[in-house]
């Protein structure tokens, strides 16, 4: 089995699970009186699950350098994995740790700009500008329409005083 034939089998292994939980999750209710009920995240997250598994298998992207048998990125590559689990473990600590202390949108800043800085290795303009898209994504849609109460700091709250 080929690199790419392998990555399109799990992307469908992947979307056939997803399937199987949206189908459950759809005996939940979506919506209550009061805004989102208990079926909501788990039926957009199957949603969402099944597109990214259909996008992987319809384009399965092109095999790292080792994986056809030309090339040793054995070592190098090990490396990397390991420096990058290192930064994912860290960014979840100082989420889970400085969200309750400075709020939501400074720590979910630092913590998306550290995370493509130095596991994703991209620009310092393209992680702080991603930091940014992603924290105004989530204070728009789940702290403003959503209304789920994010950990406040004074970001949150001068967001807040604009909005409602």
């Amino acid at each position: 089995m080929t690199p790419r034939s392998a990555s399109r089998a799990t992307a469908l292994g992947l979307a056939a699970v997803a399937a199987i939980a949206l189908w459950q999750a759809l005996a939940l209710d979506r919506w209550g009186f009061d805004g989102p009920d208990a079926g909501f995240f788990p039926q957009m997250m199957a949603v969402v699950c099944i597109v990214l598994a259909l996008v992987v298998a319809i384009w399965p992207g092109q095999p790292n350098e080792g994986e056809d048998g030309e090339g040793d990125a054995g070592d190098e590559g090990a490396v990397v994995t390991v420096r990058s689990f290192a930064v994912y473990s860290l960014a979840l600590l100082v989420m889970a740790g400085g969200a309750m202390s400075a709020g939501f949108a400074p720590t979910a800043l630092l913590t998306t700009v550290l995370v493509m800085r130095v596991a994703e290795r991209r620009s310092w303009f393209a992680s702080i500008g991603f930091g940014l898209v992603v924290v105004l994504v989530c204070l728009v849609l789940f702290g403003w329409l959503l209304r789920v109460d994010l950990p406040e700091g004074p970001v949150e709250r001068f967001f807040h005083s604009l909005v409602r």
